[in-house]
């Protein structure tokens, strides 16, 4: 029934289904720019940041090692990478749903799901 009702939605809101195909568009973008700005690290990513590490005072490695927890570089920079990506699809997709509100009101669903429900009969 939600599938049914979601398309009864779809076909009875003006400008809905255009709204969802732009959104979808927007987010695959947003995805794709947050891979461009935050990649996964290469090795040599890895291994030049494990250099850089070694070669801190170390007062200094240790204090970074504890921000970390103790992770290793190799562990760390793959997760932080998705958690930057992550963050950067969550901020874009709230600005595109703000600058772009859906014109499916709460209370026009409301009204289009008694007339889905009256319509058939459940």
């Amino acid at each position: 029934m939600d599938k049914a009702r979601e398309t009864y939605l779809l076909e009875h809101t003006p400008g809905l289904k255009e709204h969802d195909a732009a959104q979808h568009r927007a987010f695959l973008q947003i995805e794709e720019d947050a891979l461009a700005r935050h990649p996964d690290p290469t090795p040599d990513n890895i291994a030049a940041a494990e250099a850089a590490e070694a070669a801190l005072p170390s007062r200094k490695r240790t204090e970074i090692q504890l921000r970390r927890s103790f992770e290793s570089l190799a562990l760390h920079l793959p997760k932080d990478a998705r958690r930057k990506r992550k963050s950067f699809v969550q901020r874009g997709q709230r600005a595109w749903n703000r600058a772009n509100p859906t014109p499916l009101t709460s209370e026009l669903e409301r009204t289009l799901t008694v007339a889905f429900m009256k319509a058939y009969g459940h």
